[in-house]
């Protein structure tokens, strides 16, 4: 790659994550505000039962999908043929799924012994068809780092959605009011996609375009089915075994331990994919900027774990209030795993990025066959069982995981560990310090209170400490962004 075309590649890449962190860091911090209101308004059985449906229709999700949207961005040579194929596919396929699981829907409720579950589905299912009509445009957006439009329309969504769930259950609809909300978002992402992107479908299906795109598709496809039911398998059997309180809280431990991931991991890697897809070619290169991304992820990734630990107590009973008391310990678990998962959740991008999602599937399939069966044995243990084993398994599973992906770039696994260990350690002397402020702080002020005072003295701790010590990965973040935003502004 010559020193112009490395250049503009830079810059659109930092442009497409910049734009992906405005999306994430308000789609997250807007659904943070409607979360909390909406856990004031319904009881945990609410989101728990919503979580049982989520369960299977967010399996079928991938099914609408294929892995061809992945697939059209990943190809180096694209034409008209492949988009309008996949988009009739997808369509054709969310209309079966559709009318499927309305179908399936007594069965369902008949395996949670939960009558209600059958409409709640019924409903529910309408979503499959609306995302079908916007996959096609998400991956032409996202192929030519498009992520300006993204942003705006997953904000746009959110907002609206989130204003008619929180109306319903105001009303007093109850769990009817998430339901109207997921479907209010998926509807309004496809309206918002069309009116963002030119492009429109030709009605005509190309089979020898879809086949091109199959050896790609199939066996990203066959990992994310057995990674599903990996990460969904703790939800199934403690929604069927312990019942829909168990799982609302469960649920509600593992999404907070993701909303930081979701503003910064995947805010990083889903244009990482696209990115490293351009370089495919060229490993060193590869190599380079998944060291960069990983530090700079790790440097806001790690802090917010290790203080989501430290304040878990104050976080839950001064925002959820006393009737969640017991998301307190789930929750310190699942920030321990959301310091490795920041990083590990990326492994995706290197093996799609270097056509090797055969390996990625055999890799996903071993580890995900041995985290059912962990989770299975620990249900005798209780909630705080099945969540500390599940724990304890993502630990283990970490280092092979993490060995084989960075293998396929020229990594090794020390490699990595060297390239994060700053920002761990800067992340625990914050940890300690706001560990430390909260024994001597009184235990009679509010909770909310104490969490506020945590999270300004640990943002302040943690600031100084990077001042300090200079990262290289903080250094390397602040250029680009200084680097970058004379350039908006002269465009502006």
């Amino acid at each position: 790659m010559s020193d112009n075309a490395s250049h503009r590649f830079r810059n659109r890449t930092v442009r497409g994550i910049m734009w992906s962190a405005v999306s994430r860091l308000g789609a997250q911090g807007l659904q943070f505000i409607i979360l909390i209101i909406l856990v004031r308004l319904l009881p945990p059985e609410a989101f728990g039962l919503i979580a049982m449906v989520v369960v299977f229709t967010g399996f079928s999700d991938l099914f609408v999908d294929l892995g061809f949207s992945a697939a059209l961005i990943q190809k180096k040579e694209i034409t008209r043929a492949h988009f309008d194929s996949i988009f009739w596919l997808n369509v054709g396929v969310g209309l079966v799924l559709t009318l499927a699981f309305i179908g399936l829907s007594p069965l369902l409720a008949a395996f949670y012994q939960q009558p209600l579950l059958q409409p709640l589905t019924a409903l529910l299912s309408a979503k499959f068809l609306f995302d079908a009509f916007g996959l096609v445009h998400i991956a032409q957006l996202k192929r030519t780092l498009d992520f300006k439009k993204l942003a705006w329309v997953d904000l746009a969504a959110l907002s609206l959605s989130g204003a008619v769930g929180i109306g319903l259950a105001l009303s007093g609809k109850g769990v009817w009011s998430l339901v109207i909300q997921t479907l209010v978002k998926a509807g309004c992402t496809s309206c918002l996609l069309w009116l963002a992107h030119s492009w429109k479908p030709r009605l005509r299906i190309h089979r020898a375009a879809i086949k091109e795109l199959w050896a790609f598709s199939a066996n990203l496809l066959g990992f994310s089915t057995i990674n599903y039911w990996f990460r969904h398998a703790d939800d199934l059997l403690i929604g069927r075994f312990l019942g829909s309180m168990a799982l609302g809280i469960y649920g509600k431990a593992y999404e907070l331990m993701m909303m930081p991931l979701k503003i910064v991991s995947h805010t990083i890697g889903q244009v990482m994919f696209p990115a490293l897809s351009i370089i495919q070619d060229d490993q060193a290169r590869v190599a380079e900027v998944y060291l960069q991304m990983t530090g700079a992820i790790a440097l806001v990734t790690f802090p917010m774990m290790v203080g989501l630990f430290v304040v878990a107590e104050s976080f839950v009973l001064g925002l959820f209030g006393s009737s969640w008391s017991m998301m307190i310990p789930l929750l310190q678990v699942f920030s321990v795993v959301g310091l490795g998962q920041s990083i590990l959740t990326l492994n995706g991008n290197i093996y799609q990025s270097q056509g090797r999602t055969d390996l990625q599937f055999k890799v996903g399939g071993t580890v995900g066959l041995v985290g059912v069966l962990v989770i299975a044995t620990a249900l005798t243990w209780g909630l705080y069982g099945v969540t500390l084993a599940y724990g304890c398994y993502f630990l283990l599973i970490s280092y092979p995981s993490l060995r084989i992906a960075v293998s396929l770039i020229g990594l090794s696994f020390s490699d990595v560990v060297k390239n994060l260990f700053p920002a761990f350690l800067c992340a625990l002397v914050m940890g300690l310090v706001v560990w430390g402020a909260g024994r001597v702080l009184p235990t009679h002020w509010p909770h909310a209170y104490l969490l506020g005072i945590q999270i300004m003295l640990g943002v302040f701790i943690y600031t100084l400490i990077l001042h300090l010590f200079k990262p290289t990965h903080y250094i390397q973040t602040l250029q680009l962004i200084q680097n970058e935003l004379p350039r908006r502004h002269k465009g502006s």
